[in-house]
């Protein structure tokens, strides 16, 4: 497998897509924003596609609501394991991080 350094580009957070979230997720991110993880649930999560999870909202362009305009996610130390694990956890084709 080749190496992978994050270019901090937001490439893989643009990418429509289902980012499952576990229960030390909800809990890190709720966190790092300051809230109860109830709070956080409520304003930033929804019913997963499975419907036996929770996964993080996306705006209508399917970016990750997180993703800063510069391209930074407000809560990168935070992130999700999903989110963690890229590329080599899970990978889209043509992401800019895909192994070739």
């Amino acid at each position: 497998m080749a190496a992978f350094a994050c270019q901090r580009c937001g490439a893989c957070c643009r990418w429509p897509g289902s980012v499952l979230l576990e229960e030390a997720d909800l809990a890190a991110a709720a966190a790092a924003l300051g809230m109860a993880t109830e709070a956080f649930i409520a304003a930033h999560a929804e019913l997963a596609r499975n419907r036996a999870q929770l996964t993080l909202k996306e705006r209508a362009d399917g970016a990750c609501e997180f993703l800063d305009p510069d391209g930074r996610c407000r809560i990168y130390a935070a992130r999700p394991q999903q989110c963690r694990d890229f590329p080599h956890g899970w990978r889209v084709e043509g992401c800019p991080g895909r192994d070739p």
